[in-house]
């Protein structure tokens, strides 16, 4: 078996800045990686190797808004699961516990990218862009 190494330094395809925003997100996903990845960027923690996790962060948002939304529908987050004996049972709908997995794979998500009280302590930012001077701020690439 052959591992290959990877080049973990902060290159172009990993430098700071958004991930590129995957174009299969549902609309729940999709609103949470615009809102998540604006917030990131803003306080520099966010690299564009960071897309991994920035997608389970979303994708268990986007499940735990359909499974509410599912629940809030149903108006309840048990069904009559009654017997043809007349014995009365009440069963949660599945949902309910597809929901707090989602809510805690949110949370475990937003953990690691440093969006918990308890994790941001532990983020550090990344550093500044150099500043470019005299006559080079006006030729940017």
């Amino acid at each position: 078996m052959v591992i290959e190494s990877h080049n973990l330094s902060l290159g172009r395809e990993h430098g700071p800045g958004a991930p590129d925003k995957p174009t299969f997100l549902d609309d729940f996903a999709s609103e949470e990686w615009d809102r998540l990845t604006g917030m990131l960027v803003s306080a520099r923690v966010i690299t564009k190797g960071d897309g991994g996790i920035l997608l389970v962060a979303c994708d268990a948002y986007s499940q735990l808004r359909q499974c509410q939304k599912f629940l809030k529908e149903k108006g309840s987050r048990s069904y009559d699961a009654s017997s043809i004996n007349g014995g009365t049972s009440y069963k949660p709908y599945p949902e309910v516990g597809q929901r707090n997995m989602a809510r805690r794979q949110y949370q475990s998500a937003l953990s690691e990218l440093g969006l918990s009280p308890s994790s941001r302590s532990k983020v550090k930012t990344l550093p500044e862009p150099p500043k470019a001077k005299g006559t080079a701020k006006f030729f940017t690439s």
